[in-house]
């Protein structure tokens, strides 16, 4: 692998661009990697994946975690992006906006605009950007706590 590091006064800030003829593992590590090592200093970014693309997500833009079939998605700005990465791991990196609603969902906490009653204890949030999401009876006490009720 080729490395070519750039010197310039004129970038605000470092960034990677990363060259490649097919999407591997390797590359996919490393992109994990930057992105881990940005996240600390940063307080959250992710790499998500969408059209054999992937993108950098700040925390700041992600709506909603969810796991589909063992596979984990972030929605940002209406979009929804594959991720590489465990959902533990994501609330782990994105920080204490986001919380988990469900065995299969995380919500930030930031884009909560409104709760209704549902079914079975079960409530709907309805999140700035459109998104829904259920919380299950076991996530209420700790979203109550955070809304002060």
């Amino acid at each position: 692998m080729k490395v070519d590091i750039n010197i310039s006064k004129e970038v605000k800030e470092p960034y990677v661009v990363i060259h490649t003829n097919e999407m591997t593992n390797e590359i996919s590590e490393l992109a994990n990697s930057i992105s881990e090592m940005s996240a600390g200093s940063s307080g959250g970014r992710i790499i998500g994946n969408v059209d054999d693309r992937m993108i950098v997500l700040e925390a700041d833009t992600i709506s909603v975690i969810r796991v589909d079939s063992e596979k984990v998605y972030v929605v940002s700005d209406g979009v929804s992006y594959r991720v590489n990465r465990r959902m533990y791991e994501l609330l782990d990196i994105l920080g204490k906006d986001f919380m988990q609603v469900s065995k299969s969902a995380s919500i930030n906490l930031k884009y909560l605009k409104s709760v209704e009653p549902y079914f079975n204890g079960v409530m709907v949030l309805n999140l700035k950007d459109g998104e829904k999401e259920y919380i299950s009876r076991k996530y209420v006490p700790a979203l109550k706590k955070y809304l002060g009720i």
